[in-house]
């Protein structure tokens, strides 16, 4: 008799079936005989699929019941239904094999662009709809694992989770051209993020290689990452322009001495937030705030959410960057809005766009008053927007309110300010 070939991966996978009474393939088996039938099965002729799954099931029954009255043994049906599903498994592989080449090859013969131009695209693509394309063939997965398709990381979350295998595994194919990075469950949760420290690690190794170039880094609701992690990876990234980290647990000193230890700080862009369920976390040292002044020249962009910063230390933000556009100090429970007049008098041509000071509960109407004033007398003329609104008032909190006749004056003589405040007629 004929003997199996040994290079044939079916071989293999059929000798792991086991026969209905749990007896080994017979050392006789015919491997082309097996192929045959296989051939005599697949090559049916076209018949309504009601007639095929009418015939499966007869079939099927007539094996099981034949098969359980020749042993006595109703335990052989399981083992034969068992079997099937494998064999059947078997096939739907097969199958899907085949088909994935087929799409290669049609791909190969249809897709006009060459593979670095396919890459290109790929790399524009966002992160999901990667995934998807890297799924379709052969030739688009070889092209997607191309480090320049993971140059910028998206997999910030609504609710689903993300494990930490796929984070590591995507920054590791990145390797030196990771320019981007956001993480973590962008609406905030009691649960937190889903992936962990080992995520950031893994831009931490090899001194920092991944992270040499990393220019945008978003990380939200780090509930289940620890601050050496977070502190040890900013460490290593010292080209970053785009700093964003929500629901930051109190460690807003911490994260400020990391990022000075860099001399020539290129940030441009810093959105830090404390945990909103928690009380605002502790403020700044004036040391630490000179530090951080003076080691980021270029920032526009400032907005620091939920912490507990002093009048100076709202003052020196202020007036300390030269180049300052936006600045949000949102939920700041210890500011009155002083800074703001001492800013009139320090720094009246400050280059600030936008002010948005919304839920501060110590905020003064007097302060806000005054800051107008000084709008109506030309200071300030790079402002235009100002936000002082309440959405919840804490316990010995008050509501910003502005009077219509300031507005009406603001906007006849400064009509291209907003003012988002609520306004009453005096």
């Amino acid at each position: 008799m004929d003997t199996p070939n040994p290079k044939r991966q079916c071989r293999d996978d059929f000798s792991s079936i086991q026969s209905p009474n749990s007896v080994a393939i017979a050392p006789d088996f015919n491997q082309n005989d097996f192929d045959s039938t296989i051939s005599s099965f697949l090559l049916l002729p076209d018949s309504p699929y009601d007639s095929i799954g009418c015939s499966f099931d007869r079939v099927l029954g007539q094996v099981l019941d034949s098969a359980s009255e020749a042993s006595g043994d109703d335990s052989v049906r399981d083992r034969l239904i068992d079997r099937t599903n494998k064999l059947a498994f078997l096939l739907l592989e097969s199958t899907k094999r085949f088909s994935r080449m087929r799409s290669t090859h049609y791909n190969y013969n249809s897709w006009s662009l060459p593979e670095e131009l396919t890459i290109k695209v790929f790399s524009g693509l966002d992160t999901k709809s990667l995934m998807q394309a890297s799924a379709c063939c052969t030739m688009f997965r070889k092209c997607s694992i191309d480090p320049l398709c993971y140059s910028h990381i998206d997999l910030k979350m609504s609710g689903k989770r993300v494990f930490d295998e796929i984070v590591c595994s995507m920054i590791h194919k990145a390797g030196k051209e990771l320019r981007s990075l956001k993480l973590g469950r962008v609406i905030s949760s009691r649960k937190g993020s889903s992936f962990t420290s080992t995520c950031l690690t893994s831009v931490i190794r090899n001194h920092g290689f991944n992270g040499g170039l990393l220019r945008s880094l978003q990380l939200y609701n780090l509930v289940s990452t620890g601050t050496k992690s977070l502190c040890a990876m900013l460490s290593v990234c010292p080209n970053l322009t785009d700093l964003m980290i929500a629901n930051l647990k109190q460690i807003l000193e911490q994260v400020l001495k990391t990022l000075t230890k860099n001399p020539r700080l290129l940030i441009e862009r810093l959105f830090l937030q404390n945990n909103i369920d928690l009380i605002p976390a502790s403020g700044l040292s004036s040391s630490t705030v000179e530090a951080f002044v003076t080691s980021c020249p270029s920032l526009t962009w400032l907005k620091l959410v939920g912490f507990g910063l002093k009048e100076e230390t709202a003052r020196n933000l202020a007036e300390g960057f030269p180049k300052l556009t936006y600045m949000n100090l949102s939920r700041t429970p210890g500011i009155s809005g002083r800074f703001l007049r001492d800013l009139r008098i320090s720094c009246r041509d400050s280059t600030i766009k936008t002010l948005i000071l919304r839920d501060c509960p110590s905020l003064e109407r007097r302060e806000i008053g005054y800051f107008l004033d000084s709008l109506l007398n030309g200071h300030f003329k790079f402002i235009r927007h100002i936000d002082v609104t309440s959405e919840v008032i804490a316990d010995g909190g008050r509501e910003i309110i502005v009077g219509k006749y300031i507005l009406s004056k603001l906007k006849e003589q400064r009509s291209d300010v907003t003012i988002v405040a609520k306004s009453v007629c005096f």
